[in-house]
């Protein structure tokens, strides 16, 4: 086990008490609506392509990149190991002051509070902690804080606090809630005015924020993005399963034995093409799933374009695939310490490798063709991560492509994928001209350890990860999840 003692934590809160007193190497493209496509013709993977394309991958054993298992630039070390690694899973507690009258709690799935120190009756330094380090940049916090001294709805005492981190630095802007739930219209962004970020000497780094909270009686939530757990993926899923061309089963279990939810919905032959969409690797994701639910939700619609669509393809949906990160409050992993978005070439975790089994059972015993695959995220600003062709970059490469005919096949193939996603992505630029639609693009790799690489690789399917901003407009992202799944349909009804 990995532990933060209680020493550590002192000393990070004498440390913030003591500062207060003072106090990739990746492409990027932008999609512009002047170059949009405005074609009625899409871009056409045929089946037999298809075949062909997996037929050279089995045979040939080609060796696209010399750099197949490299990190993301902001992966920490040992990101690539997926072995099991000790977590200290977080004590659940109540924090009491009552000589403030404030009290602060974890007990809720999703929570994430390590610590509370008090300064004075109306000042606190809260303390968060990492399942385990060393982790990426996702310091996630989320609690509950009321006083027994003021009355509910009549009065509330304002306390400040500030939120300080071991092993990361302060990145969400707070959501406030009184009543919270699944649905995003319940939390509140916290007014800039009682919240400020800061930085170290240099300007640069945000070490922590403090936070001024009115509190009564009537308990206030607050948490780093709204909160959306496993049991609300379950009750979406249950509704969603309503409909008769939904089904709902399990894929698997998770590290500690929860459910894996899988959706299938479809009107067409059990063997007929699929797209594929997952989310929910990483814990504190949450705009992610603001995009999934809607862009799932419009698949699953009764418009005459869903109809059709369901006629002729099927969608495989694993909505969350780390239920144990997210009720634990985690920042990045699941409840064995493994970034689950790593893991796609080695699947040591149950997770990824119970998706992997269900999809190449698809392939392999339904000989199904997958046409598209999604992996919703979140990060700080709206970004859609593709992969290119294979790179001819070293001279090896460039005299192996010319005398392999199998390296000419499969970039052929390879590159009707990239211009699949590239027209998506136009396309659904032309529907906001005011949204960015931004491009990270990165090479083929055949070991590549992302849910999107292995899309590519093993399923040739167009493959991305659809990234959305942390602060992303909240009714913006519902309708671009909207207009982008309207593009896909009416895309692959063309093909």
């Amino acid at each position: 086990m990995m532990h933060h003692s209680p020493q550590r934590l002192s000393v990070l809160a004498v440390s913030v008490l003591v500062a207060l007193s003072a106090c990739s190497t990746v492409r990027q493209t932008t999609t512009s609506t002047s170059g949009t496509s405005t074609s009625n013709t899409s871009p056409s993977i045929s089946a037999e392509t298809t075949a062909k394309a997996r037929t050279i991958l089995k045979e040939a054993g080609l060796r696209m990149s010399t750099d197949a298992t490299k990190a993301y630039s902001y992966d920490p070390p040992g990101s690539l190991n997926t072995n099991d690694k000790p977590i200290e899973f977080q004590k659940k507690r109540t924090f009491a002051f009552p000589t403030a009258g404030i009290s602060f709690s974890n007990e809720f799935d999703g929570a994430r509070l390590n610590d509370v120190r008090m300064v004075d009756d109306s000042t606190f330094i809260g303390v968060l902690a990492p399942e385990n380090a060393p982790v990426n940049y996702s310091a996630w916090y989320a609690f509950k804080v009321w006083s027994a001294k003021a009355p509910a709805k009549v009065s509330a005492k304002t306390i400040r606090l500030t939120l300080t981190y071991l092993e990361a630095r302060h990145r969400y802007v707070p959501k406030l809630s009184r009543k919270p739930s699944a649905d995003w219209h319940s939390w509140k962004t916290i007014d800039s005015a009682a919240y400020k970020v800061h930085y170290d000497s240099a300007g640069r780094e945000t070490t922590s924020a403090t936070l001024r909270l009115a509190v009564n009686a009537d308990t206030l939530w607050v948490s780093g993005h709204e909160l959306f757990t496993s049991n609300d993926f379950e009750a979406w899923s249950a509704n969603l399963a309503k409909l008769p061309f939904v089904k709902k089963s399990v894929l698997g279990t998770s590290s500690l034995g929860k459910p894996l939810i899988r959706l299938d919905i479809a009107e067409a032959a059990p063997n007929a093409p699929c797209v594929v969409i997952v989310s929910r690797q990483h814990p504190p994701e949450h705009t992610g799933t603001l995009a999934l639910l809607p862009f799932v939700e419009t698949l699953a619609g009764d418009t005459p374009l869903a109809k059709e669509f369901r006629q002729k393809f099927r969608v495989f949906v694993a909505p969350c695939m780390n239920p144990d990160g997210v009720d634990g409050g985690h920042w990045r992993h699941n409840a064995h310490g493994v970034d689950l978005n790593r893991d796609w070439n080695n699947f040591n975790q149950p997770e990824p490798r119970s998706v992997r089994d269900a999809l190449l059972k698809m392939r392999d015993s339904l000989k199904t063709r997958f046409v598209f695959g999604v992996d919703f995220h979140t990060t700080q600003h709206d970004i859609f991560y593709t992969v290119s062709n294979p790179p001819m970059n070293t001279a090896r490469d460039s005299a192996e492509y010319m005398r392999n005919p199998a390296y000419k096949q499969y970039n052929a193939a390879s590159q009707e994928r990239s211009k699949f996603v590239e027209t998506w992505l136009e396309r659904t630029q032309a529907l906001f001209p005011t949204y960015q639609v931004t491009i990270s693009d990165s090479p083929r790799t055949p070991n590549g350890a992302t849910s999107g690489r292995w899309f590519d690789r093993e399923l040739l399917a167009p493959s991305l990860t659809y990234e959305v901003g942390d602060e992303t407009d909240r009714e913006l992202i519902r309708q671009i999840g909207v207009g982008s799944a309207k593009v896909l349909m009416e895309m692959l009804l063309k093909q």
